[in-house]
């Protein structure tokens, strides 16, 4: 039998954040695509494949909106990964954090397939649709963001790493490559290609205690349902001196107040408290 196809309810809660934001009705959206509120609780919860592309279309039929899956950009590193985003960030290299984001984004939605594929002089990151037939805003939004991270890993411009950018037929998202000054050209299914060589290249905020910290709980924890983004926010507090309005930002608090909150409710402690090692949040 094949696997559900799904995307996780964060991916789902994105899109509607975004949709509101033009000023769409999320809750319309949200029940003509047949999404029950309860189904999004859970950042960690499992939507059906069928559903997301419901409101994709609901939302393209609402808003009118062909640039609405580039517009997403903006959301997808924090809320949509579930603290997906904080590995790739704190791998030691470029070619580390690539091959964690193949190996752990079916933990977020198992519509693609990533694949890093060497090609001598040059690497490829191919995204394959596991259904060919799914909404192009949802590749325009990863394409696109993946271009602007693994750029911003790097310290580098998008048009100083990519050689070439592969976008799908029905794809949106060629203009704003070209004005980020990044090649790009129609293809069966996106590919982001790059020279092999910076593969190599150490990542600004390489973190091996948080890198392997992270990786073992996306391995495990997070199969027996514990690595929710506070269990996250924990281990990034302790490893790193990131701001902890930042923190909340990555994990998907758009309110540190309410991270603050939930964090206390959770642990017994405030963040602030948790990182000077004071009693109750160990």
């Amino acid at each position: 039998m094949s696997p559900l196809l799904f995307a996780s309810s964060a991916f789902a809660s994105t899109i509607l954040l975004h949709a509101a934001r033009l000023g769409l009705s999320a809750a319309e959206l949200r029940l003509r695509a047949g999404i029950a509120e309860a189904q999004l609780a859970d950042p960690r919860g499992r939507i059906p494949a069928q559903q997301v592309e419901r409101l994709w279309n609901e939302c393209e039929r609402a808003s009118g909106n062909p640039q609405f899956g580039c517009e997403l950009v903006n959301g997808m590193a924090t809320h949509c990964l579930q603290g997906l985003n904080i590995l790739l960030d704190s791998a030691p290299t470029l070619g580390a954090s690539l091959a964690a984001f193949c190996e752990f984004v079916p933990r977020v939605t198992n519509c693609v397939e990533v694949r890093l594929e060497d090609e001598g002089d040059s690497s490829r990151l191919r995204l394959i649709p596991i259904n060919p037939q799914l909404h192009h805003f949802g590749f325009d939004a990863a394409v696109l963001t993946l271009v602007r991270n693994i750029a911003r890993r790097i310290g580098q411009s998008p048009h100083e790493v990519f050689l070439a950018v592969g976008i799908g037929p029905r794809q949106r998202c060629g203009e704003t490559l070209s004005e980020w000054g990044v090649p790009w050209q129609r293809a069966p299914a996106p590919f982001l290609c790059l020279p092999s060589t910076l593969l190599a290249t150490p990542l600004a905020g390489a973190n091996e205690f948080l890198y392997q910290s992270l990786r073992r709980q996306w391995s495990g924890a997070r199969e027996a349902g514990e690595g929710d983004g506070l269990s996250l926010a924990r281990i990034w507090l302790r490893s790193s001196d990131q701001p902890i309005e930042r923190i909340a930002e990555r994990i998907g608090y758009r309110q540190s107040g309410n991270f603050i909150r939930a964090f206390r409710k959770r642990f017994g402690v405030t963040p602030k408290q948790f990182r000077l090692g004071q009693p109750g949040g160990a």
